[in-house]
């Protein structure tokens, strides 16, 4: 189905999130008509059952009590806009989102908080090390923006994705699941071997990297007719990074 968002050359944070964690138009079109914050909260917020006593995730840091009261959801807690499962924790699409930054596969622009400009830009990468997203509802400037995290102040503001970029990085599910599986079935053998193999989660991060179209329920179906010989046993996974939610934008992961 061809949706309003289907139509906007740009996404906002909201709608960009919104489309990591379900690859579904229609959830992103209907937050094309909310503005930055109310997209923001249904992105973040929607598909739990109570929503009022969940504490804002670190990387949307509000700055105070009350920009926390601010940022939850009205009413009672739940979503009148979207129902329905949803595919990806919000805290697993930032990282997703940091690391596809980070390589410099996803473009973001911005409006500079100096003054000097009211038009989107490019962020500079450069940047990058020193920002983090927040969410702070009762800001005078912008309740979703990019902050200094050095300084402690408001940067950049409006973020916006180019969706064209966002929908190749993340892919709407291909429904041909035996072809994709077999896809990344082959490339599992290509890049474990019985003398050094992967943990799942490395596997499937590289799998949904590498393969094009690639998607979890491709790889689950493909690690399960992996032969046992390529896995790792129990006890042998050795040392496994952790991405936290508040780390900068262009700061490694150390693995």
């Amino acid at each position: 189905m061809t949706g309003a968002v289907d139509q906007k050359t740009y996404w906002g944070l909201g709608e960009l999130v919104m489309w990591i964690r379900t690859r579904n138009h229609e959830r992103v079109a209907a937050l094309s008509d909310m503005s930055e914050e109310e997209a923001m909260r249904v992105a973040m917020f929607a598909f739990k059952a109570r929503l009022d006593r969940t504490p804002l995730p670190s990387l949307l840091v509000a700055n105070s009590d009350a920009d926390r009261e601010g940022a939850a959801p009205q009413g009672d807690g739940k979503s009148s806009h979207i129902d329905g499962p949803i595919s990806m924790p919000p805290d697993q699409a930032f990282d997703d989102l940091h690391r596809k930054m980070r390589s410099s596969r996803v473009q973001m622009t911005a409006i500079r908080c100096d003054g000097s400009s009211d038009q989107q830009i490019p962020v500079p990468p450069a940047e990058q090390n020193d920002l983090i997203f927040r969410l702070s509802p009762r800001h005078p400037v912008a309740a979703v923006g990019l902050w200094s995290r050095s300084r402690n102040i408001l940067v950049w503001r409006s973020p916006q994705f180019l969706r064209a970029n966002g929908m190749q990085v993340w892919p709407a599910p291909n429904t041909k699941t035996a072809a994709v599986s077999g896809a990344v079935l082959r490339h599992l053998r290509e890049i474990m071997t019985p003398e050094a193999p992967l943990t799942k989660l490395e596997a499937q991060r590289r799998c949904l990297a590498e393969v094009p179209n690639a998607y979890p329920g491709a790889f689950k179906k493909a690690w399960v007719e992996l032969e046992t010989s390529y896995k790792r046993g129990r006890g042998k996974h050795g040392a496994r990074g952790h991405w936290r939610i508040g780390k900068p934008l262009n700061e490694t992961s150390g693995q």
